[in-house]
């Protein structure tokens, strides 16, 4: 859910349609508040991908990717990219 007006009212999420969406976790660029990525897992758990908004929420791009992320550290100074810790414990440089 996503609300534009501080909690007063909520609107539905719906980044894929007819497909169950899990969101495993989000994070919000530091120098950018508008910025924001999902990282979201596929029912069956079998793949990830991110989705990333640049006008805080109101839509999404999904960008698949080929590993499972632990958790994403954005660019100090470089909004577009991110570090992504893997759960296999490999680093990755991923360009949003």
């Amino acid at each position: 859910f996503r609300s534009s007006d501080f909690g007063t009212l909520y609107t539905k999420l719906n980044l894929q349609p007819g497909i169950a969406t899990v969101i495993d976790n989000f994070y919000i660029c530091p120098t950018n508040k508008k910025k924001i990525i999902l990282v979201s897992s596929s029912h069956n758990d079998r793949d990830q991908s991110l989705f990333i908004s640049t006008d805080e929420g109101a839509t999404f791009q999904k960008q698949p990717i080929t590993f499972f992320v632990e958790t994403l550290l954005f660019h100090p100074k470089e909004e577009d990219k991110v570090l992504a810790y893997t759960k296999e414990g490999k680093v990755k440089l991923e360009d949003t």
